[in-house]
């Protein structure tokens, strides 16, 4: 058997204590002091005792302020749309009635509904938020048609959006040099 000596007995009666020690102030101490530190921090940001019935009172009427200016945007009513659609119509039916809009105007479709690259530039932003903003178009569609005809078959078309009121911004109007009278037409539907 191995015999201990005095040595290991001083080791044992200091290393010990101080191994428990060490744990204590690492584990438990530490997450105590750092709680301590959070309940100073929130106790300065909050009011003095003999301060907190005039803070109380600031507060309540912020917040009744708050519930009138609540109150009185609910009351306004929501102003009148101009537009005439259906939050439910698909992509087909809205496009089925721009080119019935071109048709009717005396205009050919000649490529239609070519759905072009979006970019973020500020024009495609806004007219899709625009469409947005009316209720009716929660995805708006972005569409570009090549017609053929003449240049007062596209004014009597773009006359009859507005005269229809339909929910349709159109983006740009581009006449081509070809010389047949052919429009590029980008509409938001």
């Amino acid at each position: 058997m191995t015999e201990i000596r005095t040595k290991d007995k001083l080791f044992l009666a200091i290393a010990i204590p101080a191994a428990l020690i060490g744990a204590y102030a690492y584990f438990w101490r530490v997450d105590a002091s750092r709680r301590m530190d959070e309940l100073e921090k929130r106790q300065s940001t909050l009011v003095a005792e003999e301060d907190f019935p005039l803070e109380k009172r600031r507060a309540d009427q912020s917040l009744d302020e708050a519930r009138a200016a609540l109150d009185a945007e609910r009351a306004v009513p929501f102003p009148q749309t101009q537009v005439k659609a259906d939050a439910a119509d698909t992509a087909a039916e809205r496009e089925r009635g721009v080119l019935d809009v071109f048709r009717a105007a005396g205009l050919t479709v000649v490529d239609g509904g070519a759905a072009s690259a979006v970019n973020g530039d500020d024009r495609h932003a806004r007219a899709a938020s625009i469409l947005m903003a009316t209720g009716v178009r929660p995805a708006p569609l972005h569409r570009t048609y090549t017609l053929c005809g003449r240049y007062p078959d596209v004014v009597r078309a773009l006359e009859s959006f507005d005269k229809l009121e339909m929910a349709v911004i159109v983006d740009g109007v581009t006449m081509r040099e070809s010389g047949r009278a052919r429009w590029t037409v980008e509409v938001w539907l």
